[in-house]
């Protein structure tokens, strides 16, 4: 996967092998030179060359020496060159200048390259992210924008292939797995664009090698160092100073600020000829820009629980039954000042007055700051050539980041202005892979290669150093760690939130990703046999309580308390009513019990192929792979799994409870390969290939089960009662006894689960194409392709009974639970055809 590989044919004028033929191939870059003999049926492999051009020869007795001055090697990519040499001395000589357009001849996967060029001089749009070049594949969805930038620094796009979940694709740099634990749709790291050498994207009918990886598997490779130094700069710039105003934007005569600046410059070269190489890259990317958004606040009227002009009912939740009904109205439409709640009254001195004339008050006030984003890629590759037989590389990057978001209500929080995480969000990405190759004999080929990912993202609003929610006096809200600290969450139907409303927020990540692979080749007269294995161990190191109302606490005021049952249903002002009278509708609390919450997630993967050249013009790719995904662990015991038999949390490890709580996730999946490349003539190619891929969706949900954390979901027992109040807060959050291995399941806490019984699912694809060399440097290509998900996961809230879980589901139904519980599932199949219209 991480090197090219050339292979071919030498015959004589009238079509007749000829063995024992010398041939020889040098990079021209680095001087690498590798030097292998035709076997008895006149053809050869090179299966381990770098990425690059190379210089090609032939030398036999009896006949002119054949050489070809550039043959272009891509990653994870076969070229064949079929010689046909002329007869005369090796002194006299046949050389090839002009160079064909490659065809797929022996593998019939369906796949993509993007070499440097490509990459280098494509216009790709601001932040020059070659995933952007994604649209050029077909099957591929536009990569779009996903997640915060605080949760995503490196601008990660998101593409689905042929249909497939986006979260099923892997990709990786130089070998190391860049996928984001936590968001398997997004990688970890992103190099700069002047960095990369080549993107090799396969999205149908992988060859057995590639695995972990359902929907696209992806290899980038950073560039290398060569026998001359090179280097570049660049600095690409935006300026709103150089742009027409906004039409639409509120300030009349103002240019908002937007000013990006991306710069930075590669360098790389020799450090021994033809021996040691090194490449050096740097990118810095600045932002800032102006953040606005419209905002609907409260009238001095309404701060004062006057709504007399609005013609609103208010109700006096005093009134009445308990259910709603019989409730009668405010006299005058005013809420006394007596009974407006002091806690109300000290939030509300917080909260901006309104800077627009509206005729309600929505949209009545527009907030306005500056966003700052800045952030460095450094990468530095150093490749070394200790002997003909060897290859070795080391590869780094590192991207410390620093992005401010700021709060829309100032004093009072309220949402990010740029629609993020409010506050600041530092962060830092780092990525290294070693690999190398060795050649054991002319037949035997060893390679391998390790890799290391590691993210620390955070991010934190301005007021986290301060408990603000118990000094203003509401019991049960923030905690005694710092990143408890800061607003709670109050969410007032038809009004903007204020306080800390990003429940996500504050989070810290410290996530590591790692790789081992090893892989054996070996050249048997017609057959390519290759062998190998794969170990990846993903681990989950997170502060993010996020399941409903987040660390701080957080209420909801939806308006019920001051509307009347079987009246007419409740207006923005009836939303604000209920929060002057401190009346959440719903409130709770997420404790995160196990700090970081730590999940581990192992896979396996070994293969066996065999690429058989049946005929001179056929060739036959199959194998097998063989994956297993154990059921994930914390990283001090078993994991949690809530059975809706029981009607209990199992802890794993503790107790009598076995390590993986009882989960049946099978001794693993088998993978059959299949795939046929037959050359109709030197300028046609028909390729055919089915496959399928197991779906390596992992159990990362886990991070959120209870006990690890303990999300606290109140609700009034109808849309018009109240949870609670605010003078009296949360209930203490109280930690169960683990000890036992076994614990109930309170109704007012939610959790995430999955099925004791977990049958993994898996991916069927299918490809037809049909390519030809058009001459004049053109080549052109039809396809077919279909793929087929079986068993997609998905999270699937269970409270209310789901078919198929049978008393379980029932069981749960009964039980008249107020939090969700949300179980990751084998859920469905869907398919995917090309030729179906969108």
């Amino acid at each position: 996967v991480l090197y090219g590989s050339l292979v071919g044919r030498v015959e004589d004028p009238s079509g007749a092998v000829v063995p024992g033929a010398k041939i020889s191939v040098t990079n021209k870059a680095t001087g690498q030179q590798r030097n292998v003999i035709a076997d008895e049926n006149g053809t050869y492999a090179i299966r381990d060359l770098q990425v690059g051009t190379y210089e090609f020869k032939v030398v036999q007795n009896g006949f002119k020496t054949f050489s070809k001055a550039a043959v272009d090697v891509r990653l994870n990519s076969i070229v064949r060159e079929d010689i046909r040499m002329e007869v005369g001395a090796t002194s006299e000589s046949v050389t090839i200048t002009a160079e064909a357009p490659v065809l797929q001849t022996d593998r019939s996967d369906v796949s993509t390259q993007l070499d440097k060029s490509q990459i280098t001089n494509l216009p790709i749009g601001a932040g020059r992210n070659f995933q952007q070049l994604y649209k050029l594949i077909p099957g591929a969805s536009p990569p779009g924008e996903a997640h915060s930038d605080a949760g995503n620094p490196q601008r990660s796009l998101v593409t689905n292939f042929n249909g497939v979940s986006m979260s099923n694709n892997n990709t990786r740099l130089d070998g190391a797995t860049v996928s984001y634990p936590w968001l398997p749709h997004i990688v970890a790291y992103v190099p700069p664009q002047d960095a990369v050498e080549t993107v090799n994207i396969v999205t149908n009918s992988f060859d057995a090698e590639q695995g972990m990886a359902g929907g696209a598997a992806v290899n980038v490779q950073i560039k290398s160092g060569t026998n001359q130094f090179h280097g570049s700069a660049w600095e690409f710039h935006t300026n709103s100073r150089l742009k027409a105003r906004n039409y639409f934007y509120y300030q009349p005569g103002t240019l908002p600020k937007n000013i990006f600046n991306q710069f930075g410059g590669t360098f790389g070269g020799p450090v021994v000829k033809n021996k040691l190489f090194f490449f050096s890259s740097w990118e810095r990317t600045v932002r800032r820009s102006n953040a606005s958004a419209f905002r609907t606040l409260p009238t001095a009227a309404l701060r004062a629980g006057d709504f007399s002009g609005t013609g609103a009912a208010i109700f006096d939740p005093a009134t009445g039954n308990a259910n709603g009904s019989g409730r009668t109205l405010f006299p005058n439409g005013k809420i006394p000042t007596n009974r407006i709640d002091p806690i109300v009254l000290k939030l509300i001195a917080l909260i901006p007055a309104p800077n627009l004339t509206a005729a309600t008050p929505a949209n009545n006030y527009f907030a306005s700051g500056t966003y700052e984003f800045n952030r460095d890629n450094y990468d530095f590759k150093v490749n070394y050539i200790p002997t003909e037989k060897s290859t070795l590389f080391v590869r780094y990057s590192i991207s410390p980041s620093q992005i401010f978001d700021p709060p829309s209500l100032g004093a009072a929080g309220g949402d990010a202005l740029a629609g993020g995480q409010p506050g600041n969000a530092p962060g830092r990405v780092q990525s290294t892979a070693i690999g190398g190759t060795y050649t054991l004999t002319s037949r035997l080929l060893l390679d391998g290669n390790v890799g290391f990912t590691r993210q620390r993202l955070g991010a934190q609003n301005v007021d986290i150093g301060k408990n603000y929610g118990l000094d203003l006096g509401i019991p049960g809200t923030n905690g005694p760690d710092k990143l408890q600290g800061g607003y709670p969450r109050f969410t007032i139907s038809g009004f903007s939130s204020i306080g800390n409303p990003n429940v996500s927020n504050p989070f810290l990540f410290r996530d590591n990703q790692y790789v081992a692979a090893g892989n054996l080749s070996w050249l048997r007269g017609a057959h390519s046999l290759r062998f190998g294995g794969e170990y990846t161990y993903y681990t989950i190191n997170h502060f993010q309580p996020q399941a409903a109302f987040g660390p701080r606490g957080g209420f909801n005021f939806s308006g019920g308390l001051t509307a009347l049952q079987g009246g007419a249903a409740p207006t923005l002002y009836n939303g604000w009513a209920d929060f002057l009278l401190g009346l959440p509708q719903s409130m709770g609390k997420d404790l995160q019990n196990i700090n970081p919450a730590a999940v581990r997630m192992p896979g396996w993967g070994v293969y066996a192929r065999d690429q058989w050249q049946v005929t001179r013009n056929l060739t036959v790719n199959y194998g097998t792979r063989f994956e297993r995904y154990p059921f994930a662990t914390r990283d001090h015991r078993g994991a949690e799994r809530f059975d809706a038999e029981l009607n209990r949390v199992l802890i794993g490890g503790l107790g009598n409870t076995a390590q993986d709580t009882g989960v049946q996730v099978g001794i693993g999946q088998f993978a059959p390969r299949l795939g046929i490349a037959y050359r109709l003539k030197d300028k046609t190619v028909i390729r055919t290939g089915y496959g399928i891929s197991v779906d390596p969706n992992s159990f990362r949900n886990m991070r959120d089960a209870y006990p690890a954390t303990i999300s606290l979901q109140l609700s009034g027992a109808t849309t018009f009662q109240s949870a609670g109040t605010l003078a009296t807060g949360l209930p203490a959050i109280v930690s169960p006894d683990l000890s036992s291995g076994s614990i109930i399941l309170p109704t007012n806490i939610g959790t995430q689960t999955f099925p004791k019984i977990f049958k993994r699912g898996y991916v069927q694809s299918m490809n037809f194409t049909i390519q030809r060399d058009l001459g004049k440097g053109f080549s052109g290509q039809v396809a077919y392709v279909g793929s087929r998900a079986i068993r997609q996961t998905a999270n699937v809230n269970i409270n209310a009974g789901v078919v198929g879980l049978g008393n379980a589901g029932r069981a749960l139904a009964s039980q008249g639970r107020i939090a969700n519980i949300n179980m990751l599932m084998p859920f469905n199949t869907s398919t995917y055809d090309s030729l179906q219209s969108q």
